[in-house]
């Protein structure tokens, strides 16, 4: 992580949110090879969740989609694979740090949800 002010050449700490010499504001993000490894990932919760995760996510036409039976499949799969770029990419989100919550909030939820289903089936078997 960058520890010099990129403007006025001061060292920093890093988790300041505004350089102390010249008051020019950081923004702190990963770096370049970190962010694609993270947005090549697949998405967990697209293949669990895949109507709320296209939601959450901020990926509106591929929920649109995904209401048609037969292309649901190919969104779910589509999600899976290239969801999370195409999130960042046309989701509008003010930071790096805000898209990888997010990510992480719908993978959670789609494990619950995915537990919820469990239980209610198990209860429902007896």
């Amino acid at each position: 992580m960058q520890t010099t002010c990129s403007s006025c050449k001061v060292n920093v700490d890093a988790l300041k949110a505004n350089c102390a010499a010249c008051g020019l504001t950081l923004t702190l993000e990963p770096d370049e090879a970190r962010r694609a490894r993270s947005l090549r990932m697949p998405s967990l919760g697209a293949l669990l969740f895949t109507q709320g995760w296209t939601l959450g996510a901020r990926t509106y036409l591929l929920f649109l989609l995904s209401l048609i039976p037969i292309v649901g499949i190919g969104v779910l799969i589509v999600s899976v694979i290239f969801g999370r770029r195409m999130s960042w990419k046309h989701g509008e989100w003010t930071s790096w740090e805000a898209f990888e919550e997010r990510m992480r909030t719908l993978d959670l939820i789609a494990i619950a949800w995915i537990g919820m289903l469990g239980a209610i089936w198990l209860l429902l078997r007896k």
